[in-house]
């Protein structure tokens, strides 16, 4: 069948794009070129128009004096609406009042598909839309610049701690997402019916990467989805999110651990600052690279700093959001730093799998890193003596039975080990100062929301 027969679009054949939207500059001045995106404005001025064609990397000039091009492609122009895919072959000018430095003649345009009338605009800043109407049409959401500089950026973070992790010798693994057992608790999961059996889906990859540390592999990272069956519905949560997992063996104590984090982060920082540049200018946001090292503030210090605030908090209650946000505010003005490791937490709120602490009676050999006022990794040093963490799961109510496929294997020379585990979305959320969850989310899953 001739899909193109007798319609207004036409397949690209051999209008194969030459240069990317970013490549287009003076140096380039009367090059023969072939672009293909997405008609962003039609700018009509009568005898001379303007498009401005978007792709992956940005937008480009595409200016038609009437005069200076055919008849077709003039009239061509005039035809499209916004977000039509467009090819364009053209020559680059060099155009000093261009913020590129240069535009494109047209010699001819290529309409490759139509687009009906948008329900939402993707041009910045042309029409307020409210985020619960922007996530319904994501996908267009996604075309803006702005919003599609985020996973840019995100992409930028994930990439370069990847790389410092394999410079490290960790091995990346896939760990499974259908579980027999609760990872941390059974309130928040999500239960499956797996054929005969229940199932659910993994909080947390924590008890596969242990494991692997006890299969020889020395060091593992993993970064996929978790899932929390949460029911409160905040600017910070979401249902389905991706964890950034790391663990490592031999480790002398949990200040190893840390430490591997902190290098990681400020690699993946500095890096992202160089790479992504011009997203960052797009999103008008200034990177700042942590100093290293991070500040490290013990529990009970940052409970009293709260107290002290205006607080009335025990040493066995959980900093909640609000806590978080006081911490947020005072620890730049206290440390000169919005990236602070609180260590040493109270046994009741760690899960059974947490080394106790050897130096803080009560407490355990853990962290929280905080960035700007929220918690984006919560992580560890785990019990490697079987008899030791035997006892933890039964004081924490469990069953040691039920979970021996993971307790079993530490029967046989487990090695010390800790690890942690990093929100992909929530660190993007905090560096780009992004005020709810989902925006730092490609496809969010909430409560409310299971497509697009």
């Amino acid at each position: 069948m001739d899909f193109y027969k007798n319609a207004d679009v036409k397949p690209l054949d051999d209008w194969t794009r030459t240069h990317y939207s970013n490549q287009i500059g003076p140096d380039l001045d009367g090059q023969d070129v072939t672009l293909v995106g997405w008609m962003h404005i039609l700018r009509d001025k009568g005898r001379i128009k303007f498009i401005i064609l978007r792709d992956e990397y940005g937008t480009v000039q595409i200016t038609l004096p009437q005069k200076k091009v055919s008849e077709e492609v003039f009239e061509t122009s005039g035809t499209l609406k916004p977000e039509y895919a467009l090819a364009i072959r053209g020559k680059v000018v060099a155009a000093k009042q261009v913020a590129s430095g240069a535009e494109i003649i047209p010699t001819g345009i290529r309409i490759i598909n139509t687009a009906e009338r948008l329900p939402i605009d993707v041009v910045e800043g042309k029409v307020d839309i409210d985020l619960d109407t922007r996530l319904n049409h994501r996908i267009l959401d996604l075309r803006k610049p702005s919003v599609n500089a985020i996973f840019w950026i995100q992409h930028s973070l994930v990439r370069f701690a990847r790389e410092y992790l394999e410079d490290n010798r960790f091995v990346e693994i896939h760990t499974p997402k259908i579980v027999a057992e609760a990872t941390e608790g059974g309130a928040n999961l999500f239960e499956v019916k797996y054929f005969e059996k229940q199932a659910y889906l993994a909080q947390s990859p924590q008890f596969y990467k242990q494991l692997m540390l006890l299969a020889g592999f020395g060091r593992v990272f993993e970064i996929a989805p978790v899932f929390r069956a949460e029911k409160h519905n905040t600017r910070r949560h979401i249902n389905e999110y991706t964890s950034f997992d790391f663990e490592m063996a031999w480790i002398r104590d949990v200040d190893d651990v840390m430490k591997m984090e902190e290098n990681m982060l400020h690699h993946s920082f500095t890096k992202t600052r160089e790479v992504m540049a011009e997203q960052l200018e797009t999103l008008e946001v200034e990177l700042e690279v942590p100093k290293l090292p991070f500040k490290r503030v013990k529990y009970t210090e940052a409970v009293d700093l709260l107290n002290e605030a205006g607080k009335d908090l025990s040493i066995t209650d959980d900093l909640d959001p609000e806590a978080e946000r006081i911490l947020g505010k005072l620890f730049p003005e206290k440390f000169g730093t919005d990236m602070v490791f609180i260590t040493h937490y109270p046994l009741e709120l760690r899960p059974a799998y947490t080394m106790p602490s050897m130096t803080d009676d009560g407490m355990t050999e853990s962290f929280d890193l905080t960035y700007k006022g929220m918690e984006i990794t919560t992580g560890g040093q785990r019990i490697h003596l079987h008899d030791l963490l035997v006892e933890r799961f039964k004081a924490k109510g469990f069953n040691p039975d039920a979970f021996a496929f993971y307790l079993d294997p530490f029967k046989y020379g487990a090695p010390p080990h800790g690890g942690l585990g990093l929100g992909v979305e929530r660190l993007t959320m905090q560096l780009l100062d992004i005020q709810n969850i989902r925006e730092a989310t490609l496809l969010p899953r909430d409560r409310d929301r299971l497509t697009p």
